[in-house]
């Protein structure tokens, strides 16, 4: 994603149609049909709303629009490369019109490929997954990422979340052990004597259970 943006700046179609992707969290059938009329004020607030193609239009993704997706958005109006149905689709005599999603994504493949990432998977659901990953880590509840990504079934959110989960404890777990090796050395480290009094320092042993022989049956 990277490479992509460093390829193609504000105000360029191909940016447009990676924002879009990035900042709405939307399927392919929804991203190739997204424009002005998405656009709307909820509480005081400019979100994306959008039933979306999948359920059929019964269900309805609601995302409000992130800051860097408002200036993607008006450095594309800047140029004059927007429609007023569809952000982004084929030009025919001088209007922005709705383009099929297959012929979409293709396109948005071809200037990922200009970009240098050329890979079976880094494709428009690509995105995707990564911006759930990103909502995962950023802690949104199953309820949150259902409302932003349009899904029905709670086992989606729970996926990233619980992946997320696992690894950020397993990160704060190293940083509580790297806290106590940095703390003190196994040289300041007094272990208990395993026998009992009388014996020398010098001749106690630390007897552990796998060195305990097992009775015979």
């Amino acid at each position: 994603m990277a490479m992509y943006r460093a390829r193609w700046p504000l105000g360029t179609e191909a940016r447009l149609m990676f924002d879009i992707l990035h900042y709405t969290f939307l399927r392919l059938g929804d991203a190739h049909r997204f424009g002005p009329p998405h656009l709307r004020e909820i509480v005081r607030k400019m979100a994306v709303q959008i039933a979306t193609e999948k359920s059929q239009g019964n269900t309805t993704v609601t995302v409000p629009v992130h800051p860097e997706f408002a200036e993607s958005l008006r450095a594309a109006r800047a140029v004059g490369i927007t429609g007023a149905e569809v952000f982004t689709g084929k030009i025919v005599k001088g209007r922005v019109l709705l383009k099929s999603k297959k012929a979409w994504a293709a396109k948005f493949k071809k200037y990922a490929i200009l970009a240098g990432v050329n890979e079976p998977k880094k494709s428009c659901h690509g995105v995707r997954k990564a911006r759930a990953e990103v909502a995962a880590y950023a802690e949104c509840t199953e309820s949150q990422m259902m409302a932003m990504f349009g899904w029905t079934d709670p086992k989606m959110p729970a996926h990233y979340i619980a992946k997320a989960n696992r690894e950020k404890l397993g990160i704060s777990g190293m940083n509580k052990v790297v806290a106590f090796d940095q703390s003190q050395s196994l040289d300041d480290l007094v272990f208990p004597a395993a026998n009992g009094t009388g014996t020398s320092e010098a001749n106690k042993v630390v007897t552990l259970r796998s060195n305990i022989p097992k009775k015979a049956l």
